[in-house]
């Protein structure tokens, strides 16, 4: 029997087809790879894919989050982490005709973590083919070297948001200095602190920690976290502070020098003299030069200990520096009816902010009121309202009138007239402010450091204190209505010393692993990832005294040695003669 010819053209074009169709088959798997799997923030990595729909716009994606700080309470506190999943996108590609991309791009700043990378459709379709990518933490200063009081910025890229990861500890010579972390700036931390000590070199070093202070031996922890070492060489040390050339020190040089090239001058004149007599005054100039370097001594010894301005100290300009986050003052979106707002709303203690009403009854008298919060974290506390002035309203309704912020907590103030709604309110978000009532004095000074508009939350009611990079501790302002003074006893070599008011967080959920990134009573680097951002500030202060005055006898002693031993010289070189000695009798027996 005859196969139909159609049947067996039909079997032909299968049996062709089969290698075509396995052969797409085998490329229908898409694949990706990244090259290297691993890095830091900018670093540049390369992502190849195959297998894919040729000739497709594609986004190449990871799965990263969002994460922020979860604040709730009365008084509010940090209670938890947010932190919502989010593919982010890394880079866009067009595949070739044989379903193939690639394409280079820098690492972004994201959290550490380990990283899932996949291939995404313009309308959002998630793709097959993966490729894993880790993202290291980084840790870098800038500059590297220079005098004392430098300031010195750290960059850390790649902080977590895990108990182990999310913040790091620096130290500077052993000492701590406090923590950063990067929860609401995606892991990167960028701040300033100050090089502080004697010249040479002095060790910065930053340790992973949970939950702080730094976790010393990493290796051995649930989750290894990496050591950043690096050395800060401080060029003129304490030179800065005042210890350069003073007008004693010039004097008793210039004094020591004339007395020399005096003596010099009187050695050779007595040289035309006759022995005799050259003999007894050499014997004397040796007596008086060594008097002239006992009295050079002395000069230079009281000198040593005795106070004295320099030209150094002259020029010493004092440092005051504040790093103040942004913040947010919900606006009055009140329209019509009774209104006030506040103009600026964010202002300091003691600064003139002007209060407008509008919508009020026309030429009435309208009693306004402040609100504050009275008590303690500890022995509880609540709003209050005060009364704060009467103002009279104008024939539209409407008043206007300055005043200056009072004396009260940081943080969020309401002016009210009545039963006014809180989107009627005035709001004034009272920030903080650092001041220093004296800026240089001899090491055993007592300072003052005021803070003022300190809150009450516990994430704004305290403040923490470094003294030359060390940790000393913190002080709290609620009780004392926003006011926070350190009374700080000035110690140290004569200087350049470095005084830091960091913010800091009290207190807050303290479940163990909870999974609450946060320090409590440690001074937080990074202000702009503080929950309720909250500035630092730096102060320099500059020892006199003593120890500056040491450095005018040490250039004025070493001429005093030589003109010793030039005086002693002079006696052995005209030691006492027989002749001398026996001249005496001589004389007697003659006048017999």
């Amino acid at each position: 029997m005859k196969l139909p010819w159609r049947l067996i053209a039909i079997c032909l074009a299968l049996l062709c087809l089969t290698p075509a169709v396995s052969f797409v088959n085998a490329q229908s798997a898409p694949s990706m790879t990244v090259s290297p799997t691993a890095g830091i923030a900018g670093s540049t990595i390369s992502i190849s894919g195959q297998g894919y729909p040729p000739n497709t716009n594609l986004v190449i994606k990871w799965d990263t989050v969002n994460a922020s700080y979860v604040v709730s309470g009365n008084p509010s506190q940090v209670v938890g982490l947010n932190a919502p999943p989010w593919e982010r996108p890394l880079v866009a590609v067009v595949t070739n005709a044989l379903g193939s991309f690639s394409a280079s791009l820098a690492v972004p700043q994201d959290y550490g973590s380990y990283y899932t990378l996949q291939a995404f459709t313009s309308n959002g379709t998630t793709l097959p083919g993966k490729a894993y990518f880790t993202l290291d933490t980084s840790f870098t200063i800038s500059p590297s070297n220079g005098p004392d009081g430098t300031p010195i910025v750290v960059t850390s890229t790649g902080l977590g948001t895990g108990l182990y990861t999310f913040c790091y500890f620096l130290y500077w010579d052993n000492t701590m200095v406090g923590y950063y972390s990067g929860i609401s700036t995606r892991g990167t931390a960028n701040f300033t602190f100050y090089a502080s000590g004697t010249t040479g070199s002095h060790l910065v070093e930053a340790y992973g920690a949970y939950p702080g202070p730094g976790y010393l031996n990493p290796q051995q922890s649930p989750y290894p976290t990496l050591v950043f070492t690096s050395m800060f060489n401080i060029t003129s040390g304490q030179s800065s502070g005042g210890l350069g050339l003073s007008s004693s020190t010039t004097i008793g040089t210039l004094a020591a020098l004339a007395a020399i090239v005096g003596a010099g001058g009187l050695f050779v004149s007595v040289a035309k003299f006759e022995p005799e007599r050259r003999k007894k005054l050499a014997r004397s100039l040796a007596v008086i030069m060594i008097i002239i370097a006992i009295a050079i001594a002395g000069f230079a010894a009281y000198f040593a200990s005795t106070p004295s301005s320099s030209t150094a100290q002259a020029s010493y300009t004092p440092q005051a520096t504040v790093v103040r986050p942004a913040v947010y003052v919900p606006q009055n979106n009140a329209t019509t009816g009774p209104r006030i707002s506040v103009s600026p709303d964010i202002a300091s203690v003691g600064q003139s902010v002007t209060v407008n009403g509008a919508g009020f009854p026309a030429n009435t008298q309208e009693a306004l009121s402040w609100s504050t919060r009275k008590g303690s974290n500890i022995k509880g506390f609540k709003l209050v309202t005060e009364p704060l002035q009467n103002v009279t309203t104008d024939s539209s309704g409407s008043f206007s009138f300055n005043m200056n912020v009072p004396a009260d907590l940081g943080g969020f103030h309401y002016i009210s007239a009545g039963n006014l709604t809180p989107n009627s309110n005035g709001t004034v978000f009272i920030q903080r402010t650092a001041s220093i009532n004296a800026t240089q004095g001899p090491a055993g000074s007592v300072v003052a450091i005021t803070l003022l508009g300190v809150g009450w939350t516990f994430n704004t009611n305290i403040a923490a204190l470094d003294y030359d990079n060390s940790y000393i501790g913190f002080g709290c302002g609620f009780n004392s209505g926003g006011n926070v003074t350190f009374y700080l006893t000035i110690t140290g070599a004569p200087g350049i010393q470095t005084i830091d008011v960091y913010p800091s967080v009290w207190w807050g959920n303290s479940t163990p692993y909870n999974k609450i990134p946060i320090e409590y009573d440690f001074p937080m680097l990074s202000p702009q990832d503080h929950p309720a951002l909250m500035p630092s500030f730096h102060f320099t202060f500059l020892i006199t005294g003593s120890g500056q005055q040491g450095q005018s006898g040490g250039a004025i002693f070493p001429y005093v040695l030589p003109m010793a031993l030039v005086g002693s010289a002079i006696a052995c070189v005209f030691p006492p003669t027989t002749s001398d000695s026996d001249s005496t009798p001589s004389d007697e027996v003659s006048r017999k």
